[in-house]
């Protein structure tokens, strides 16, 4: 720490020694007083610094590091998840779960193109309906949600999720069929379009061998050529 070492009136009116850098209390690691603490240790107290400026820093590894101290008197309890975001975290945790080409996998997707790591690898080609599918699985999953609560009180919650997973997997396999088609349909339309130009092709050909096997013997074959006599 740079800086002469003197004494710091905290602010409970205690006085600790420590020094100040650039109008900042410093203490060296292990010698903070009682009463400040790092944002992870306010963190694993179930508190947020609320506000509050930093108080200090806490120097170590020879001043290279430093985190920054705050009072606990000052701090504000850490706000928690309300149960309404808490299932939205969820839902959106399980809709990543879902593959656009096999339905739902026990591991995140692609973000990219919504594949699996398996579909991935074999090269699979996501399809324009991918997003369709991943909009009729939030609809769906939305509904469903939104029943009474009296009947989601009373079903049986593996048999929802067998439901929902079997519905899931529905509509994913139902897009990825359709997709194929449509990928099969463009494929063939490209080997017919392929097939009717060679078939062009073998015809100017045979067109041309036929012109020359017209041509009467003793003429010559190309201009400026003559055959002479044997």
């Amino acid at each position: 720490m740079t800086g002469r070492a003197e004494w710091i009136e905290l602010w409970d009116g205690r006085r600790w020694p420590g020094r100040v850098r650039d109008g900042v209390p410093e203490f060296g690691f292990g010698q903070a007083p009682a009463g400040l603490s790092t944002r992870r240790q306010l963190r694993a107290k179930g508190l947020c610094r609320g506000g509050q400026e930093p108080f200090g820093r806490l120097v170590w590894k020879r001043q290279q590091r430093f985190a920054w101290l705050y009072v606990d008197a000052h701090a504000k309890p850490k706000r928690t998840a309300t149960e309404a975001q808490l299932a939205a975290v969820e839902k959106a945790l399980a809709a990543r779960k879902v593959c656009a080409e096999c339905g739902p996998v026990e591991h995140f997707v692609r973000t990219s193109d919504q594949l699996c790591g398996d579909c991935h690898a074999d090269g699979v080609q996501p399809g324009q309906n991918g997003a369709a599918t991943w909009r009729a699985l939030h609809d769906w999953t939305t509904d469903h949600n939104d029943g009474p609560e009296g009947a989601a009180a009373d079903a049986d919650p593996a048999a929802e999720a067998s439901a929902a997973v079997a519905q899931a997997a529905a509509a994913v396999e139902q897009a990825a069929a359709e997709r194929r088609a449509r990928d099969e349909t463009a494929r063939a339309v490209e080997r017919d379009e392929k097939l009717a130009r060679w078939h062009a092709d073998d015809t100017d050909r045979a067109q041309e061998r036929g012109h020359h096997d017209e041509i009467p013997a003793g003429e010559p074959s190309w201009p400026g050529l003559e055959v002479g006599a044997a």
